[in-house]
């Protein structure tokens, strides 16, 4: 006897089709996260610092026109020993009592100039030109690089490379191997050196280059594949 399928069973055998397919969990994905650093050494360009002018006196006049007298001699001596006027400027200004709440205190004004170096041979010229014309601190003291591009991309390779690195030596370790990268994610810094200095007026101030490190950390996580 010939079977006959009608639609109504067709409908359902497509329903049951469909219902499998919905029910079957999804392939579960195995991975491993693993972090890799990259750094790249650079020849800078420029030096900033932060020199500090700072005076006292009973009264805020007195304080304060001390502290601008000092503070354009500072300015006016930096410009000499060979640093643009653009390349100087005041980047805070403060006045505030010795002992707060005391009526009888005195008056403490600080002008913070800040300075960029583009010729590292007058380094030490500048600093000693500061000092002895009323500069008493050193808040910053930074080399920097104004052009990374060409490192962040050589610390970046390096970062990845590092990252792959351990993922495969652990994977390897576990009787695995890595696969696709499913995410990366990156957080780099570009350091010098950076130092606070309290100055004191003395013969020559010797002052030594240093590289800046141009930095790239990387999060990745890989496919794990067996």
């Amino acid at each position: 006897m010939k079977k006959i399928i009608t639609p109504l069973t067709i409908v359902l055998l497509g329903l049951s089709l469909v219902s499998c397919t919905i029910n079957k969990p999804a392939a579960t994905v195995k991975k491993i996260t693993v972090s890799g650093t990259g750094s790249v050494s650079v020849q800078p360009d420029l030096l900033t610092m932060h020199f500090l002018v700072r005076t006292a006196g009973q009264t805020v006049a007195y304080a304060s026109e001390r502290n601008a007298l000092l503070t354009t001699g500072v300015i006016n001596a930096i410009n000499e020993a060979g640093v643009d006027l653009s390349d100087i400027t005041t980047v805070k200004y403060s006045i505030t009592p010795e002992t707060p709440n005391n009526a009888s205190s005195r008056y403490i004004v600080t002008n913070t100039i800040s300075v960029i170096i583009r010729n590292e041979e007058i380094n030490s010229k500048v600093i000693d030109a500061a000092v002895r014309n009323g500069a008493n601190g050193l808040t910053s003291f930074e080399y920097v690089v104004t052009d990374k591009t060409s490192a962040l991309r050589q610390a970046r390779t390096l970062a990845i490379q590092n990252a792959q690195d351990a993922a495969s030596l652990l994977a390897g370790a576990s009787g695995c191997k890595i696969g696709e990268v499913l995410e990366i994610t990156e957080n780099y810094v570009s350091s010098g050196n950076t130092e606070m200095y309290s100055l004191a007026k003395t013969a020559s101030t010797p002052i030594k280059e240093g590289n800046v490190s141009v930095n790239s950390s990387v999060t990745v996580t890989f496919a794990l594949e067996y």
